[in-house]
């Protein structure tokens, strides 16, 4: 009897547990269409340098892998690159009244992609007042990320997440249409 029991209990966690994914009209969507459909929005995140990526895992170069609570991430848009991401490990010099995480919004200095096997590896450099930043960002297909900052003034440190995928995006150049602004919902 209580094996029955425990049977029943495991396959009732089982069908909770299973993922079915919805369009915005309510109508389900197959998992092979789920994956084109995130594809195409992380190449045309990518296509268009507008994309916002939230870490929730940090891996500084001494000590443990540390979990992320609270939104932290890194954003491009056009010409410029915005991060806002905790820090921890070795710094080398603070500017005076200076210290904290790595926050700020400045120009980039420079962009390049390159193609990698499930995705693209991003490499970027930026500076502002106090030190220069080198970022690599490998942006895979199904949206999940690996970034890498180097700071000048600090140790490497190293982040993972997913890149945010829930907005309406429009192409340049075209008028939003019903067709380019489905969102999906997990359930």
């Amino acid at each position: 009897m209580k094996r029955l029991v425990l049977f029943l209990f495991v396959a009732i966690l089982m069908v909770g547990c299973a993922t079915t994914y919805y369009d915005s009209e309510g109508n389900p969507v197959p998992k092979e269409k789920m994956e084109q459909l995130r594809t195409a929005a992380v190449k045309a995140h990518l296509a268009e340098h507008r994309y916002r990526v939230f870490v929730d895992r940090m891996y500084p170069m001494r000590g443990p892998a540390v979990y992320l609570q609270n939104d932290w991430g890194l954003e491009v848009s056009g010409d410029s690159v915005g991060l806002f991401l905790p820090y921890f490990g070795r710094v080398y010099q603070i500017p005076y009244g200076r210290g904290g995480g790595l926050t700020f919004v400045e120009p980039l200095t420079s962009y390049k992609e390159e193609p990698m096997k499930d995705g693209c590896r991003i490499f970027m450099t930026t500076r502002n007042d106090f030190e220069s930043y080198q970022i690599v960002l490998e942006v895979f297909n199904n949206a999940t990320v690996s970034l890498v900052v180097n700071p000048s003034e600090k140790e490497t440190i190293s982040f993972s997440g997913v890149m945010e995928l829930n907005d309406v995006f429009t192409p340049k150049g075209q008028k939003a249409s019903k067709r380019h602004q489905t969102t999906f919902m997990k359930l």
